[in-house]
C-alpha cells in the first residue's frame, strides 16, 4: 500500500490546472471593457469577443463583478479586492463584435472597480476581463 503511494508521488509530473471536461472549452476574454459616467451612474460597455472554434466556446453571457471600497480601504495596496457579482448580461442572439452595456448607480465617497467574467452555454467560465476603476 505504501509502495503504491510512493510510486504515485514519483510518477506525478506536469502542470496542475483546473480540470476541464473533454470537449468543453472556455469562452474568450473581454479585453476592451470601458465606461462612461453620467451623473451618479456608470455605464460599462464592451465588445462581444470573437471566439476561435478550435480553442474557445462562444460566450453565452457575462457576470458583472464590482468592488466598492471607501477611499481609505482603496489605499491598502496589499489588501484583497472584494469583488461581488452584481449582474448578468446575456449574450444570446448577439453576433460577434456586438456592443454590450451594463448600468450601475454610484454613491459618492467610494472607489468602484469593475470587471467581467465570461461564461459559455456549458457553464464554463473564462478569464476575467480588464478592470476599470471609477471614483464617485
Amino acid at each position: 500500500m505504501i509502495v503504491v503511494f510512493l510510486l504515485g508521488l514519483v510518477g506525478s509530473c506536469g502542470r496542475k490546472l483546473l480540470p476541464i471536461q473533454p470537449g468543453v472549452l472556455p469562452p474568450p476574454t473581454v479585453a476592451d471593457l470601458a465606461y462612461e459616467m453620467r451623473g451618479s451612474e456608470i455605464i460599462l460597455f464592451w465588445t462581444l469577443p470573437v471566439f476561435r472554434q478550435d480553442q474557445e466556446s462562444a460566450a453565452a453571457g457575462f457576470k458583472v463583478l464590482r468592488a466598492r471600497q471607501t477611499l481609505a480601504e482603496a489605499q491598502c495596496q496589499t489588501c484583497p479586492v472584494p469583488f461581488q457579482t452584481i449582474g448578468d448580461v446575456v449574450a444570446s442572439g448577439k453576433t460577434s463584435a456586438s456592443r454590450l452595456r451594463f448600468r450601475d448607480a454610484l454613491e459618492p465617497g467610494f472607489k468602484y472597480r469593475y470587471k467581467l467574467k465570461p461564461y459559455s452555454a456549458d457553464g464554463v467560465f473564462g478569464k476575467d476581463s480588464n478592470e476599470v476603476v471609477a471614483l464617485q
